[in-house]
């Protein structure tokens, strides 16, 4: 088990903790902007297209499972903020959609 799920006993107690406050969680998530994930998504693509760049099925295929990766990690951290302040209306400022068209204007099927 992680260090904080043997301190609090449901996703309901964390707000309780000082470092797990909703103005640290807000700080947080406001560092990611469309801007900033676009830049990282990009890094890392490059990085996979250089090792595919006689593959261009394998870029594809690896630009997809990346992003179903991506884009099911962001939904399962909104999905926790939910469950951990529900009435907080916390989510990243970026939406699935803007994660779609980084992916699609770097994809080699464009």
């Amino acid at each position: 088990k992680q260090w904080y799920q043997r301190r609090v006993r449901g996703h309901h107690e964390i707000g309780f903790y000082s470092e797990f406050s909703k103005q640290k969680l807000k700080a947080l998530i406001s560092d990611y902007s469309i801007k900033e994930v676009k830049k990282g998504l990009e890094s890392v693509m490059k990085k996979i297209e250089k090792h595919f760049t006689k593959e261009q099925n394998l870029f594809t295929v690896a630009c997809l499972t990346m992003q179903a990766e991506f884009i099911k990690q962001v939904e399962g951290h909104e999905d926790l903020m939910k469950q951990c302040y529900p009435d907080a209306g916390l989510k990243f400022s970026f939406t699935v959609a803007q994660i779609h068209a980084v992916f699609d204007g770097k994809s080699p099927r464009h």
